[in-house]
């Protein structure tokens, strides 16, 4: 057994007969192939009548997973939450994860939480956190072998997505041999993975590649402290059409790959007082303590956080005092 709460979930999860299924805040590949998988899961293992939601738009990029087009776009501020007897909820450490809003918290819905996430505060009774795991996905292989279940192509595919978007294809240092031993398993049943890879980091748009170029334009080095920062205003990033997944994104492939940096800050302003930041760290420097100072999160490699109620200036100026303190000044 892998972990010891499985069984008691699934008991949980085969008392209800309605059941919603997340998909967080501005979705990653682990985020989407996690709710995914869950709801694959869950038709075979019950009869039961299943939603799948978001509180944003998803990227397109990822509509090869089956059932992608069952996730619906609401508004988490309107949604009748109390209508299902049970919320499932992935890869989500906070509550602004789960729903784009800073003080959403609905009652009287009963909630199971999945995550991986080092910083997760949630603290739901029927949950699962196995914090610095590579993802969701692995975890979620880890529960399904506890409950005994057949996994079969698409769900592999939805897995071995979450695991090769959060490694950043096995790059990153929460990647272990277990790790690789589940994603061997899941190519074995199916996964195909050279197009999983093709998909989330080789179908960029054009406009994005654009925007990127202009990142890197931007981009400043911190020579006395050993980091790299880029911010982006509001005018700038909706020049750029406002893409979505490019913070997330040149932050890893750009950011944290700078020879003799500690890590690299990705900020943009997306709308008037509210800037968010993407964290990517080189080595053991643990970039989810600045996340975390700054009311965010993470994991040690990759963190995000959001500044709200300062104006572009303001935030950049707080984000770069908390990364300097963090750095520490080097001689």
């Amino acid at each position: 057994m892998n972990y010891q709460e499985s069984l008691k979930i699934l008991e949980e999860i085969r008392k209800a007969k309605k059941i919603l299924i997340n998909c967080h805040y501005k979705p990653d590949p682990d985020g989407i192939g996690s709710a995914l998988a869950i709801y694959l899961v869950l038709k075979k293992v019950g009869d039961f009548e299943i939603d799948l939601i978001c509180p944003s738009k998803l990227p397109e990029s990822y509509n090869y997973l089956s059932n992608f087009e069952k996730i619906k776009q609401v508004n988490y501020s309107e949604f009748d939450f109390s209508k299902y007897d049970l919320w499932i909820i992935p890869d989500a450490a906070n509550w602004w994860q789960i729903s784009g809003i800073l003080d959403f918290n609905p009652h009287g819905v009963s909630v199971v939480n999945f995550d991986h996430h080092e910083t997760n505060e949630v603290g739901f009774e029927n949950s699962i956190i196995s914090k610095g795991l590579s993802s969701t996905a692995e975890l979620l292989y880890n529960v399904f072998e506890d409950w005994a279940v057949e996994l079969d192509r698409e769900i592999a595919t939805c897995l071995l997505s979450g695991v090769i978007g959060d490694t950043g294809v096995f790059r990153y240092t929460n990647v272990t041999s277990r790790t690789l031993e589940i994603s061997k398993r899941l190519i074995d049943l199916g996964a195909d993975k050279n197009m999983i890879v093709m998909k989330t980091y080789g179908s960029i748009p054009f406009s994005e590649m654009k925007f990127w170029g202009k990142i890197l334009d931007l981009m400043q080095l911190e020579k006395d402290y050993n980091f790299v920062w880029v911010a982006i205003s509001l005018d700038e990033y909706e020049k750029y059409g406002r893409p979505t997944e490019a913070k997330s994104a040149s932050a890893s492939n750009f950011a944290s790959i700078v020879d003799g940096t500690k890590f690299g800050i990705v900020m943009v302003e997306e709308k008037k007082d509210f800037v968010t930041c993407s964290f990517r760290s080189r080595g053991n420097f643990d970039i989810s303590l600045v996340a975390t100072e700054l009311g965010g999160g993470g994991h040690k490699e990759a963190a995000g956080a959001r500044i709200v109620g300062l104006n572009f200036d303001e935030a950049v100026k707080k984000v770069l005092e908390v990364a300097r303190k963090y750095a520490k000044k080097t001689s």
